[in-house]
């Protein structure tokens, strides 16, 4: 016996006797290499396919748990609205003893046409949450509770229709009453019912994005795992084909590049999946969220300014205007002037798109540090600025109060000629309206491109690849099978 065929006899005792048996002879043994290949192709797939299809779930999960949360806060902001019109009715009175300082825009009637409007509103945002089996229970206490606080203010309104000549902030004792009674329900029980079903859904949609984007990325390079590792299956069945048939080069090797091709675009569709997903739940729906959030919450300060005037200038309600309004854009030290240096320190550099300098926090202040559409540091910028302004009204309504000029302190608060309260909060909730605006396209935009990367053209690729790899391999196996029979 020659050393060459006692190395093949030594390395053949060194194979365990049962899976001599499986390999003892070439066919099984090219039966069974591409039958393993086949399913590494087809293990591939399956993956590539379910990481699509997951894509398509978190991208359409997202944006449905948005909308889901757009309508809650939508809600809180409906709620606080109704309240604010009601207090600006029995505020200016029905007849009041001189008209002409009343604009029209916000006169008794005025203001219960916005009330109405508000509770329409309310309601379908009540409805949209109702859709929501985890909320309907919550949805139908809130909508029991709204039905009780709708029918106080209508007592309160209907009672203030009767009044004659009244004079501001003097509402019919029994109106005031029942207003109180419906705005104490509001604050005690419909606003944090609803802001606690607003909290759920934001925590909810915090939790989704951070699995759905980790898992984006992680399918991703699993994706490109068993492409590598596919690759490396058909490079080793090349070498086992050139070894035993003198065949350098067979169908297995073009397979190589269909597979690699595969891993990367597979690769490259996830990443773009988990970027689409940071774009849109990071960089614009936490904007949306907290510029909502200083929609609903500004004009709850508002109404609260409004309530202090109507019921006797009440330190509680003084000290919950400020509450809210630091909640909006809060600035250490006393209010009204740190607010302002904060909001004049503020550097805007439109060209750049950046907001330089920001020291205010809360929701304002949120959105000034996530800049990232283009626009959006203007009209950020800009709808600090208004806010600013409108607090600065606030202060001349209480000096106007502390020296007992409840009238001209009404007059300002009602007033939408420029510098006056109403008119800047009304240019404060159109720059807010602006910044919104802003991110809603961007999110839109991000859900848009994620659906479109999981789109036909994404399934075309993976079902092409799959079906050419299979054809190289079983074509591979079934030219060499061919000669043994």
């Amino acid at each position: 016996m020659d050393h060459r065929t006692a190395v093949k006899t030594k390395a053949a005792d060194a194979v365990p006797r049962g899976l001599r048996q499986v390999l003892r002879d070439t066919p099984r043994q090219l039966t069974l290499l591409t039958t393993g290949l086949g399913v590494l192709c087809l293990l591939l797939g399956l993956v590539y396919a379910c990481a699509l299809l997951r894509d398509s779930e978190s991208i359409g999960g997202l944006q449905t748990r948005t909308t889901e949360v757009s309508a809650t806060s939508d809600l809180y902001y409906e709620l606080n609205d109704m309240d604010a019109q009601a207090a600006n009715a029995l505020l200016v009175g029905y007849h009041p003893a001189d008209p002409t300082l009343v604009p029209a825009s916000v006169n008794a009637q005025s203001s219960t046409t916005a009330y109405q409007h508000d509770r329409s509103a309310a309601d379908a945002d009540l409805a949209r949450i109702a859709t929501n089996p985890a909320l309907t229970t919550k949805a139908e206490k809130l909508l029991d509770d709204l039905g009780s606080y709708e029918s106080l203010i209508a007592q309160a309104l209907y009672m203030d229709q009767g009044a004659q000549n009244q004079n501001p902030a003097s509402p019919p004792t029994a109106a005031l009453s029942a207003y109180t009674d419906a705005s104490r329900l509001l604050h005690t029980t419909l606003l944090p019912e609803s802001l606690q079903i607003t909290d759920t859904d934001s925590a909810a949609v915090d939790t989704s994005y951070a699995g759905e984007h980790s898992t984006a990325a992680l399918l991703g390079y699993l994706i490109l795992g068993l492409a590598l590792l596919t690759a490396a299956g058909l490079y080793l069945g090349n070498r086992y084909h050139a070894r035993r048939f003198r065949r350098r080069v067979s169908y297995l090797v073009p397979g190589i590049a269909v597979v690699l091709a595969l891993g990367a675009f597979g690769l490259t569709t996830q990443l773009n999946e988990a970027s689409h997903l940071h774009l849109a739940k990071q960089e614009a729906y936490d904007s949306v969220n907290a510029l909502i959030r200083a929609k609903a919450v500004s004009d709850d300060a508002n109404a609260d300014e409004s309530r202090w005037l109507l019921e006797g200038r009440d330190p509680a309600l003084q000290a919950s205007f400020f509450q809210k309004a630091e909640a909006v854009a809060s600035a250490p030290g006393t209010y009204y002037s740190a607010l302002s240096d904060a909001i004049s320190s503020e550097r805007l550099d439109a060209a750049a798109n950046t907001v330089d300098n920001v020291k205010i926090g809360g929701y304002l202040g949120t959105e000034l540090h996530n800049i990232t559409f283009a626009g959006e540091a203007r009209a950020a910028s800009e709808t600090a600025v208004a806010f600013n302004a409108y607090i600065q009204d606030d202060a001349v309504i209480r000096a106007d109060v502390a020296k007992g000029d409840l009238a001209g302190a009404v007059a300002l608060d009602i007033g939408t000629a420029p510098g006056q309260s109403n008119h800047d909060f009304n240019l404060y909730n159109v720059a807010l309206g602006t910044v919104i605006q802003i991110n809603e396209s961007a999110f839109a935009a991000g859900i848009s491109a994620g659906h479109a990367d999981a789109d036909n053209a994404a399934w075309a690729a993976g079902i092409i690849s799959e079906l050419l790899l299979l054809a190289l391999i079983t074509r591979t196996g079934y030219l060499r099978l061919r000669e043994y029979r």
